[in-house]
């Protein structure tokens, strides 16, 4: 059974170890993401009141499969995802698709909202996750980073 708990229902980690898996089908992930994985770990458990309020974690069966965070800084302009991650063995079974929609149902519910955006990478498979709930492309740039492998950055909104 599929539920979406609070993060702060799990320990410190959990959120570094889910996105470690959700990218280990590369190597260079890894070694070009980690630090943002344990700072953004660590931002969320160090702000229990932002992460409960900002993000889910995706259970099966009660074990973490998956999350998503969101940044509502900028409302009522725009809500803007971010890291949105599920566990590899877990993958192309519509959690990632169910996980988005209920984040977007809670980000709907804020009053007067206008936009909900979110940038992935063209060589991932994201676009189409995030194309089968209603983002709309509006954006695209080269990466010319060194995770340039990725693919282009695409650039996606909701428009409410």
């Amino acid at each position: 059974m599929i539920e979406f708990k609070k993060f702060t229902d799990f320990p410190r980690g959990t959120l570094y170890d889910i996105l470690a898996d959700a990218y280990s089908y590369d190597k260079r992930n890894r070694q070009i993401w980690e630090e943002n994985w344990k700072e953004t770990d660590d931002f969320f458990y160090d702000n229990p009141e932002i992460a409960d309020k900002y993000s889910l974690v995706t259970c099966l069966d009660g074990e973490p499969i998956g999350f998503v965070t969101w940044d509502p800084r900028h409302r009522p302009d725009y809500v803007e995802i971010g890291h949105n991650g599920i566990r590899e063995q877990y993958k192309r079974r519509g959690y990632g698709h169910l996980q988005l929609e209920e984040a977007l149902r809670r980000i709907r519910a804020y009053e007067g909202l206008k936009r909900i955006i979110v940038c992935t990478n063209s060589n991932l498979i994201a676009p189409r996750n995030y194309e089968s709930v209603g983002f709309v492309l509006y954006d695209r740039k080269p990466n010319e980073t060194k995770s340039a492998y990725t693919g282009d950055y695409l650039y996606y909104e909701i428009v409410l």
